[in-house]
């Protein structure tokens, strides 16, 4: 959970001497502690947190990331999200003294928190460290190489992206057993649910016909859902087109809107579907691996203007769904900028170019073409993510024996 009680910690993340660290020790025990202190990290962080409570379901997950990375982390069960500042040691010393510290700790940093990596290892807490760039330090660590020194010849181990980086961290005086090339981690979050049965039973009652989803659609947006379903259907008349607000609150209203136009049913009110239904408005919450599931491609909500992207490309492309979305990528734009590059995403221009992309994204070679691109791409970071997450929950188990 992302704590609001966290104003306390988050004033001693910040600097407060005083704050009290009650909302920490929310967190069941053993748990891992995942810190970022740069925004572009935060998605394969928040991945990793992911894999951990996944694949280890005796763990929960301490992440700590910076202010501007915090929003719209998901709730699960066993994770607790905080703002942090560069060097957390304040926080090391507040869990220190309630004796419920980390069983392990991943830092991926530009700068390595000097005193966060010394007040751990003081507790025996294994320290591992995710580089991208090299080894560069905060604090006084910055101006005192044998404080810097002693800084790494106490850290478990680094996983680094390429030979470049290792090339740095040896100069700098790190063990050679110490360290890993592993490539990049996976920003992909862990596949979402999904009821299989359910997903049959609506797969069924659609008579198999090509579906398409509008995911995470503000208000503002479904006037371009509307024009862009319209344009599809002259092209393929028995398509679907499930339709899944920003808002669920807004279902009735939306389903109101759709049924002007299209044969419409609505999910929150358990309306029959139909062989002639055009439009399905889910206006459910925790059910979009199931959309994902059945439709060919999807277009990203908020990605035509404003804030941008709600929801993470990686998502969908995980699942097999082809994607389409516009110019604004939001708080998602390393997701983007990864699977844009494979070309792996189809990006319209404007409202107008909506329908068109949505027509070619469902043509079955774009969009087992898409597929393939996105899976290549959403692959190269598995072995990275899995050997990081191997040594984080070994170390842990080691910490907890």
């Amino acid at each position: 959970m992302v704590l609001s009680l966290g104003r306390q910690i988050s004033r001693l993340l910040g600097g407060h001497r005083q704050a009290e660290p009650d909302a920490a020790m929310h967190l069941p025990r053993p748990f891992i502690w995942l810190h970022g202190d740069h925004a572009e990290q935060a998605h394969a962080l928040i991945s990793l947190s992911d894999a951990v409570l996944h694949k280890e379901a005796g763990l929960s997950v301490l992440l700590s990331l910076p202010p501007e990375a915090v929003g719209g982390v998901p709730d699960l069960p066993g994770r607790v999200v905080v703002a942090a500042g560069a060097d957390p040691s304040a926080l090391v010393g507040a869990l220190g003294a309630q004796k419920h510290l980390p069983a392990a700790v991943l830092v991926a940093a530009r700068r390595l928190p000097v005193a966060t990596i010394r007040a751990l290892v003081r507790r025996k807490v294994a320290v591992f460290v995710l580089d991208a760039q090299g080894p560069d330090f905060t604090g006084h660590g910055r101006y005192m190489p044998w404080l810097a020194h002693a800084a790494l010849s106490q850290l478990s181990h680094v996983f680094v992206q390429h030979q470049a980086e290792r090339a740095l961290w040896l100069e700098q005086g790190l063990a050679a057993h110490k360290m890993t090339v592993c490539g990049r981690l996976s920003p992909t979050p862990a596949a979402l649910g999904c009821n299989e049965a359910e997903r049959e039973a609506l797969s069924e009652a659609f008579r198999l016909r090509t579906m398409w989803l509008a995911v995470g659609i503000p208000e503002r947006e479904e006037d371009a859902i509307i024009a862009a379903h319209r344009e599809a259907l002259r092209e393929s008349h028995r398509l679907v087109l499930i339709l899944h607000p920003a808002d669920a609150g807004r279902g009735a209203a939306l389903g109101a809107k759709m049924a002007a136009h299209f044969v419409t049913a609505l999910r929150s009110r358990d309306d029959l579907v139909t062989p002639e239904t055009q439009v399905y408005v889910v206006d459910t919450e925790g059910e979009r691996g199931l959309w994902y599931r059945l439709a060919v491609c999807c277009y990203l909500g908020g990605s035509l203007g404003g804030e941008g992207a709600q929801i993470s490309p990686m998502e969908p492309a995980g699942l097999g769904c082809a994607v389409v979305h516009g110019r604004h990528f939001g708080r998602h734009s390393e997701a983007f900028d990864l699977l844009r590059s494979a070309r792996a995403t189809r990006m319209v221009q404007s409202a107008e170019g909506l329908g068109g992309a949505i027509c070619a994204a469902l043509r079955p070679e774009q969009a087992a073409d898409q597929a393939h691109r996105a899976w290549q791409v959403i692959s190269t970071g598995y072995e990275a993510t899995e050997a990081v997450l191997a040594a984080l929950i070994t170390a842990a188990q080691k910490g907890e024996g």
